[in-house]
């Protein structure tokens, strides 16, 4: 069996110019459905100074393209449906 990996940073968000950093739950879990309807699997999640990085695998099928090339068409295809900056909301896809 081979995986395929996929990580998203969920940033923190600020309450007011000095308020505690949290993580908008809303956001975090539209994003992980997003992903659950595309197959990806959240494996772990750890917090970094930025955010929550979250680590999600699916199966590569064995008629599947490369993985390089399932990588790129899949960038192509979040690129057509994401804003121009490259994200989905404020959740960065790497």
């Amino acid at each position: 069996m081979q995986w395929q990996y996929r990580t998203l940073l969920v940033p923190f968000q600020k309450d007011g110019l000095l308020g505690e950093k949290y993580i908008d739950e809303d956001e975090a879990e539209a994003a992980l459905n997003e992903e659950g309807r595309r197959g990806w699997e959240l494996v772990t999640a750890t917090l970094l100074p930025e955010g929550l990085m979250l680590f999600c695998k699916k199966e590569r099928q064995i008629n599947q393209l490369p993985l390089d090339a399932v990588a790129e068409a899949e960038a192509v295809e979040e690129a057509e449906d994401a804003p121009d900056d490259g994200t989905v909301g404020s959740i960065r896809i790497f």
